[in-house]
């Protein structure tokens, strides 16, 4: 990409970002497929507005960087030692599993064994990128499954610096670069740059903000990460990999979270770049030219990685959903097989056409995994329904549940001590099975239907706690019982203010807001804090909460008229300011 180019080139990317992912989200699609598609659109496969991909691929590559800085940042030594098993054991496995059949696979077909090394070895690698944003996307990335992802992707990092030089010595018509140091020089500067990061960079960093101007904090979160990056680069290592271990030396730094503020809004657009790049990089003509070649390619890749490493999650104790889950995440090929096969093109281990099908097949399972992984997750609820519902034994309760999260499984717990008995209902299986397994009475069954309801025995319930998640269900419920069984009391859990003002102007009397409770002691405590008596705070508190039920009261009639509601919130807070101002007064000694 020449310079004078630089700046169209730029805006073509933010007016496709600012426009295509709008319009993706009201499509249904997720960020990384209408960054793709973005990428099809401007690159020569669509309107041909950007010439270079590849030089574009090259620089948004630093959006991977980025992103591996900021993990880095989530995760300080003793975290990552406890990743030490899943890195080694499951991310090895992984590692030599896909490239023994995926090359098996291309010696097979009639390629030479050095090319089926290499390419078994490129497609054995995932992206980084991908995968750790649909993690994000589907809130994956803390739990066990994203845990054991994470390390599997670590490992393919560390593995690309022995993948590339078994390349190089496989490829010799390729003028491979020596080594900038010999293995021992190598060994000796990574630990200056540990010892480095651990003493000398945080007095640096202390030094850089008592500076007070924020502009020279950021500049300096950018030079760290891209000096790791480059310093890593420069022996040899995989840049992304300095990234990470420089996020790494500063996740215990109390300047944390402001540098992972400074870098986030640079490692959302570059690696929105980085998406957009693959689309360009996509030759599409040959899906017309060689349909069942692509097909083949993109089926053996997609299939192996999927089925081997599902079955290593189950050997690592999750369940099948879930092993299921991360043989589709880790699926699609990585951002580094492109650079692994350009190198392996150069030094004539692999014709043109090849690569340029593989690179194909590998940006199209880039493509497919958001899709398939949606798919997947959505054969869940599907489940749900076609699992019929428990039945239930008569019993003499007079209270029912429905909902037996968070809100239902407390109530549950007080009722059951004080010998109260109850019928609990919850629509979600996987959670009641989990319930279950800690002795909890829970029967599965859907709240919304009326025969649900009767199986439960809501014509002899007094009480009726309605707690379940989904707001539409809430209100389904609520009017369900207020039309047929209005001897019921309904008290109804809110997530949120409207949620209550919905539930009010159904007729529910009694509605409490899930967080209210505990954000007003919350409000109490700090109040405590800053000198005023437990009684002062606790008079503070009763009259806040006392004045806020009544403006959601009084809102609860205008839930539709947005204007009455702010009208009726600014009054409400003059009025409450003069009635708090008042209580201070009175318990002033």
């Amino acid at each position: 990409m020449q310079n004078s180019d630089l700046l169209p080139s730029v805006l073509y990317f933010l007016l496709a970002a600012v426009l295509v992912i709008p319009l993706g989200k009201r499509l249904g699609l997720g960020p990384i497929l209408s960054y793709l598609a973005a990428g099809v659109f401007l690159g020569p496969g669509g309107l041909g507005l950007i010439s270079d991909p590849q030089a574009v691929l090259h620089f948004a590559e630093l959006g991977v960087i980025l992103m591996l800085f900021v993990l880095g940042l989530e995760l300080n030594p003793a975290k990552l030692w406890e990743l030490r098993s899943a890195i080694f054991g499951l991310g090895s496995s992984q590692l030599l599993l896909c490239w023994a059949l995926l090359g098996a696979l291309t010696w097979l077909v009639g390629l030479s064994w050095q090319a089926a090394l290499v390419i078994g070895a490129a497609l054995s690698l995932s992206s980084t990128a991908f995968a750790v944003q649909l993690m994000n996307e589907h809130r994956l990335l803390t739990t066990p499954l994203g845990r054991d992802v994470f390390g599997i992707l670590l490992l393919q990092d560390l593995a690309v610096i022995p993948i590339l030089l078994l390349t190089g010595y496989l490829a010799p018509a390729q003028a491979s670069q020596e080594p900038v140091l010999p293995w021992y020089g190598v060994l000796l500067a990574l630990g200056l740059f540990l010892l480095a990061g651990r003493f000398i960079l945080p007095l640096f960093l202390r030094l850089v903000a008592q500076s007070g101007v924020r502009e020279v904090l950021t500049a300096f979160a950018l030079l760290l990460v891209i000096g790791s990056a480059e310093l890593m680069n420069w022996l040899g290592l995989s840049a992304g990999l300095g990234a990470f271990v420089a996020g790494i030396m500063l996740a215990n730094s109390s300047y944390r979270h402001q540098l992972e503020t400074d870098i986030e809004p640079f490692k959302g657009l570059l690696l929105g770049l980085f998406f957009m790049a693959v689309g360009m990089s996509m030759e599409l003509g040959l899906l017309l030219s060689q349909p069942l070649l692509l097909l083949a390619l993109l089926s053996a890749l997609l299939l192996s990685k999927a089925l081997v490493i599902g079955l290593l999650g189950k050997l690592r104790h999750h369940g099948w959903r879930a092993s299921i889950a991360m043989g589709l995440i880790l699926a699609e090929g990585g951002e580094f097989a492109f650079v692994l096969l350009t190198q392996a093109k150069l030094g004539g281990l692999l014709d043109e056409d090849i690569v340029n099908a593989l690179v194909l097949a590998i940006g199209l399972s880039m493509a497919l995994t958001p899709l398939l992984f949606a798919a997947f997750r959505a054969t869940r609820r599907k489940q749900q329904d076609n699992r019929q519902p428990d039945a239930i034994e008569a019993s003499q309760s007079e209270v029912i549940i429905c909902g037996f999260g968070r809100v239902g499984q407390i109530s549950g717990r007080l009722l059951a001590s004080s010998g109260i008995p109850f019928v609990a209902l919850d629509k979600d299986p996987r959670h009641v099975d989990v319930v279950r397994q800690f002795g909890g009475e829970v029967y599965f069954g859907d709240g919304t239907r009326l025969d649900m309801l009767m199986a439960a025995g809501i014509a002899r319930t007094r009480v009726l706690l309605l707690a379940v998640d989904g707001v539409e269900d809430s209100l389904a419920i609520a009017s369900l019982v207020q039309q047929h069984f209005p001897h019921v009391t309904l008290i109804a859990r809110a997530r949120d203010r409207n949620h209550a003002y919905r539930l009010l102007a159904l007729g529910v009397k009694q509605v409490f807001r899930e967080t209210f409770g505990s954000a007003l002691n919350a409000a109490e405590q700090v109040l405590q804090g800053l000198g005023l008596s437990e009684v002062q705070a606790a008079d503070m508190a009763r009259t806040f909460a006392e004045h806020d039920q009544a403006l959601v009261l009084a809102g609860a009639a205008h839930h539709h008229d947005l204007d009455a509601l702010i009208r009726i919130s600014n009054e409400g807070k003059a009025e409450l300011a003069s009635l708090l101002r008042g209580d201070r007064e009175r318990n002033k000694p």
